[in-house]
Order: C-alpha cells, then sequence, then structure tokens
C-alpha cells in the first residue's frame, strides 16, 4: 500500500500523486485529490492523452 492521501487522509489504493510545489502540500496525494486540485489551479478544459501510445 502506497499510505494515506494527505489532503483527505483515505489509503492510497493505486498511483500514488506528487504535488506540485506551487500548491504548498506536503505528502502525497490520490487520484481524486491530485484532479481537485489540477482544477482549482489549472482552470479550463484539461483533455487527457495517453502519451505512450504510438500515433502514427
Amino acid at each position: 500500500m502506497a499510505g494515506k492521501c494527505t489532503v483527505c487522509e483515505k489509503d492510497i489504493v493505486n498511483t500514488t500523486y506528487v504535488p506540485m510545489d506551487e500548491w504548498k502540500i506536503k505528502g502525497n496525494l490520490c487520484s481524486k485529490c491530485y484532479s481537485q486540485k489540477i482544477e482549482e489551479h489549472y482552470p479550463g478544459k484539461h483533455i487527457r492523452t495517453n502519451r505512450l501510445e504510438n500515433s502514427e
């Protein structure tokens, strides 16, 4: 297990996210809290991409 989320204190199940420095948060985040912080600090439309897929 990856520990607990610094924001919501729930167990981090899959992926651990590291907050951006400008967020001034110490510790790791769960995916839900990371997404919320992205929305707060970087408003606008966010399009998910898979940068690891080959685009031919």
